[in-house]
């Protein structure tokens, strides 16, 4: 139901109150639908009482009188509520007992959200935002979640227009939201103060003219704070909340958000400033329950502990009862109201609902090490002396934030029943396009860059040029070692093309724009890039890296690196207390990972493990080589360095051999630049030139192979002969979840296990259309055995130590059509099966007995790379 819905009918001759309007429904799911939710192991609650704020706690409770977890399970267990004149109407059937929770795995709790969400027509780009924003409260045990979908709070208007700056400064600019999505809109509000911000040390953003939740303020918050950013977001809601003295409602619950970086990681705040909640009032009439003392009052003014008092011509107090809540909620109203030409009265019928969001730089005052004195001022809270009973002093965000990653490590989460059976029936409403992707592999507009526009479009039209006086509209070739300087005594911008060139600069410049780095550099090849890496930390010193990493990579910083005296720590990076531990535990100054992971795809967290690192005060690098900056951007999510192999998905020909590093700050690209320059493992002019040719179709490139991508590994994953296969887009996958919070596709990257070293020989040989090759991104499609060819240099039993078995095959699919590639493959697996079934080959998963091909065929390559790397020495 769109917000402009029809009213609901109302008893009296009186105009309803804007409680009234919103609790005149209650919504219960069938009884008779069947439960699916799956014997997991129980971790966490959907609480729905509380105010819309609080990450883990209840709003307006504070944290020494939050209830038990048992008391805080009953406390869930209540009515879903939909208020109607915002989201139509339906018969209030009576409530049922207690219903009992279900532990529901988060990757498919995740899915049924995103299928919810798109039942009200949202595009993917739109949907990506309402899903992070609402899956961010859920895991946190904030209302802010998924209960937003199921009770139509999201609901879209189908008036809803385009998004539009009404005023726009250097430092600020003014959205309406034009009835679009309240998450959606301060998103956008968000992402531009941060892009202000960062450009001229401030930014402020207001909205106004949407009338739909904003969810938890504290997602924004931390995410202008992981940016290194101090954050102030606030919005307002309709009138439910009386000021202090009054006895009619005026102001909104009116949350706050408040995020300040440190050097252990954002501190954040997100509070109502209402002793209750509105959706709070609802699940306790319809459970037939009291409210807790001295939180609302009724139409007399007098406290009141019901519900239905207080809806019915009575208002919720200030979380204080005081002046001083009061004054605050008041301070939220201008801030996020008349400052932003938001509605003012009667902001229910207007539907014109406020929001603000500031972001400000700590250098704009001059605190270059404002995170380093922020971490020691919450170092000194956290070591105050504690009353007794005290086990730990907590700030603000921290509770629930150790909820959600204790979620996140468990793979499930407790969500009441009836919300659950809810949030599938609408799930199940929703039908994909046919051969449409899941979310983390449908891609979306990624708008960027001072214009705001698409990854397609920037990879067009870069902003960066260089003089031209023929203003071609290809980019210039300079195919030169040298350049004439205009004296003897003073220097022109090039001199030698090893220190810089204009195409090389081109290239650089664009792929700086691209992942919003401070400045970018083109290698001769991705080790060099990634050996460049590792120039930056000293003898002494630990890289932290993965398990399941490239064959060259794991080469590198297995065998070069530890000649200088670093120290190089292998650990699983699904495990994020073993990357905890092995960063904490030795002189950390490099974490070096892969997202996904090559060759198995698994899914690192690339946000949670960087906040680690920087606790440590190490560097991030993420090998973004099979995303690229179309689907990922490793920066965003908090690394430092991001480097991707230009001989990939850039060049898409696999014509060139090269790879990109890009930075944010200043003194860490003068670092990277030194070692490039003073080493000469720079790009080429004419590679260089081939690159920037290959950026212009990469999008195009990258989506039609996702596309291919997505049908073959669900024609694969329904193959019998198939034991396991790895895509990040297959909901299947362990990682689908955080792939989708952290990148906007799934990629055209996948591999698959046959548990049969032989047969899946024959299968990549038998191919017809996919070249047996390394390296990955190429426009035609390619297979590989990556122990027996990438990995061949990782040794059997390091392999084998990593749960990389030998019958794994990797797929890098090309733009052919779709239909003929799964033709080819069905015909080598008919080939394989008919060749290896019935007869005992004595391989399986790798352990060869009898002289098995698979040994033998190992033996052979390694000798092969021992042969070619005695002739490079």
């Amino acid at each position: 139901e769109p917000c402009t819905s029809r009213p609901s009918p109302f008893l009296g001759p009186r105009s309803p109150t804007p409680m009234q309007a919103l609790a005149s429904v209650t919504v219960k799911p069938d009884a008779r639908h069947v439960l699916r939710g799956r014997n997991c192991k129980t971790v966490g609650r959907n609480c729905l009482a509380g105010a819309g704020s609080g990450r883990g706690s209840l709003a307006g409770v504070p944290h020494s009188s939050v209830p038990s977890s048992t008391s805080l399970r009953k406390s869930c267990r209540r009515a879903a509520m939909v208020p109607s004149a915002l989201f139509g109407s339906k018969a209030a059937p009576t409530p049922p007992s207690e219903p009992a929770e279900v532990s529901v795995p988060v990757a498919e709790l995740t899915e049924a959200t995103r299928r919810g969400i798109k039942t009200f027509g949202y595009d993917d780009a739109e949907t990506k935002i309402l899903l992070d924003v609402m899956m961010y409260a859920q895991l946190r045990g904030n209302n802010q979640g998924i209960i937003k979908v199921t009770t139509k709070a999201i609901a879209r208007d189908p008036l809803a227009g385009a998004i539009t700056a009404e005023y726009a400064t250097m430092l600020s600019t003014c959205y309406n939201g034009n009835k679009n999505a309240g998450m959606v809109v301060l998103h956008k509000a968000m992402e531009t103060a941060v892009e202000k911000a960062r450009d001229h040390g401030f930014g402020i953003c207001g909205t106004n003219n949407t009338c739909t939740s904003t969810g938890a303020l504290g997602y924004y918050a931390e995410k202008v704070a992981a940016q290194g950013l101090i954050a102030l977001v606030f919005a307002v809601s309709p009138e439910f909340v009386a000021p202090n003295g009054a006895m009619e409602p005026i102001f909104g619950t009116n949350p706050i958000g408040v995020g300040i970086p440190t050097e252990n990681g954002p501190v954040v705040l997100d509070m109502a400033t209402s002793a209750y909640s509105f959706f709070g009032l609802l699940e306790a009439r319809t459970a037939g329950k009291k409210i807790p003392h001295g939180v609302a009052i009724d139409g007399n003014g007098d406290i009141t502990e019901d519900p239905n008092a207080a809806i019915e011509g009575g208002a919720i107090k200030t979380f204080d009862g005081g002046y001083k809540s009061s004054n605050l909620a008041l301070v939220v109203e201008l801030l996020a109201g008349p400052l932003v030409g938001a509605a003012i009265a009667d902001k229910m019928s207007e539907k014109n609902w406020g929001n603000l969001v500031i972001a400000i730089d700590p250098k704009l005052l001059g605190q270059a090490e404002f995170e380093k004195r922020a971490a020691a001022v919450t170092a000194r809270v956290k070591a105050a002396k504690k009353m007794p009973g005290v086990d730990e002093i907590l700030l603000p965000g921290e509770r629930g934030d150790a909820f959600a990653a204790e979620v996140k490590r468990n793979g499930c989460i407790n969500v009441e029943a009836n919300l659950w059976r809810d949030l599938q029936a609408l799930a199940a409403e929703y039908v994909s396009p046919a051969g449409a992707p899941p979310p983390a592999a449908a891609g979306k507009r990624t708008p960027g860059g001072a214009n705001g526009w698409g990854i397609a479009t920037r990879l067009v039209h870069p902003e960066s040029s260089v003089e031209d006086p023929f203003m071609a509209t290809a980019p210039p070739l300079y195919q030169t070692a040298t350049f004439a300087q205009p004296s003897a005594t003073t220097n022109g911008p090039y001199d030698y093309t090893r220190s810089g060139n204009p195409t090389r600069d081109l290239l650089e410049m664009q792929m700086a724009e691209l992942e919003g780095a401070t400045r970018g550099f083109a290698f001769s090849s991705g080790m060099s890039a990634l050996m460049t890496v590792t120039r930056l930390v000293r003898s002494g010193e630990r890289i932290v890296t993965g398990e399941d990493i490239y064959g060259g990579t794991s080469r590198l910083l297995g065998q070069v690196v530890p000649k200088v005296g670093i120290e190089v720590i292998n650990v699983d990076t699904n495990d994020l207390a073993a990357v905890k531990a092995a960063i904490d535990g030795g002189n950390t100054t490099m974490v070096m990972l892969e997202s996904p992971t090559n060759p198995r795809l698994q899914i690192t967290d690339i946000r949670a493990i960087s906040q680690m690192a920087h606790a440590k005060g190490a560097l991030v690098c993420v090998d973004n080589s099979i995303m690229a900056p179309v689907f990922q951007s490793p920066l965003d999510l908090g690394a430092d360095i991001s480097m991707t192999s230009a001989t990939k998905f850039i060049s898409g020909h696999s014509d060139l051999t090269g790879g990109i590093l890009t930075c944010r700050g200043e003194q860490l690209a003068k670092d990277i630049y030194f070692h490039q320059n003073a080493e000469g493992t720079l790009l080429g002019p004419f590679d260089c030139w081939l690159a920037l040719r290959g950026l212009k179709t990469m999008a195009l490139r990258m989506e039609k192979q996702q596309a291919n991508t997505m049908v073959i590994a669900r024609w694969l994953e329904a193959h019998p002969l198939v034991s396991k296969v790895n895509y990040p887009g297959l909901e299947s996958n362990v990682g689908y979840a955080l792939h989708a919070s952290q990148a906007s596709g799934a990629g055209s990257i996948l591999s698959f296990a046959t548990g049969n070293v032989e047969l899946s020989k024959i299968v990549v040989e038998e191919t017809k259309l996919f070249k047996i090759t390394v390296s990955f991104g190429n426009t035609s499609s390619l297979i590989s055995l990556p122990c027996f060819m990438s990995h061949a240099s990782i040794p059997p039993e390091i392999r084998a130590a990593r749960g990389l078995p030998d019958d794994l095959v990797r797929i890098s699919t090309g733009i052919e059509d779709v239909e003929d590639l799964i033709d080819d493959l069905d015909k080598a697996f008919v080939l394989a099966s008919n060749t290896v079934l019935g007869v005992d080959t004595g391989v399986k998963n790798g352990s060869a007995k009898n002289g098995a091909p698979g040994g033998a065929r190992e033996e052979e390559l390694l000798k092969r790379i021992a042969v070619l790397e005695a002739q490079l020495k």
